[in-house]
């Protein structure tokens, strides 16, 4: 069985994968405080450094997150996992409550 450092939380929200050349519209099905899986037809390749932009009932501006693509698959359904790198303090606390908001929905 796979130990996890952090624990999931499933969710579907809308985000955004920001590029040079602009931003795609992404799902996610799960995050945590390390990272997060992403539902897309054009997953990226492993290593690649990527921004992930999302809102939470709280942000009036985009919370941005940079990641590392740590796996990728066409299928059974395209996606990729992104690893958070370099978290400070304030990014953390908005992930933790954002997850605890997203639980709360569920209830």
């Amino acid at each position: 069985m796979e130990e996890r450092s952090c624990r999931r939380t499933p969710i579907e929200v809308g985000c955004w994968l920001v590029e040079l050349d602009g931003a795609s519209c992404l799902y996610t099905f799960d995050i945590s405080e390390n990272g997060v899986s992403i539902i897309t037809k054009d997953p990226r390749p492993v290593g690649q450094v990527v921004k992930l932009q999302f809102y939470t009932s709280r942000s009036a501006q985009a919370v941005t997150l940079d990641a590392r693509v740590v796996w990728s698959r066409l299928e059974p359904e395209g996606g990729m996992g992104l690893a958070f790198s370099d978290l400070d303090a304030e990014k953390r606390g908005v992930l933790r409550s954002f997850m605890a908001e997203l639980k709360k929905r569920k209830l």
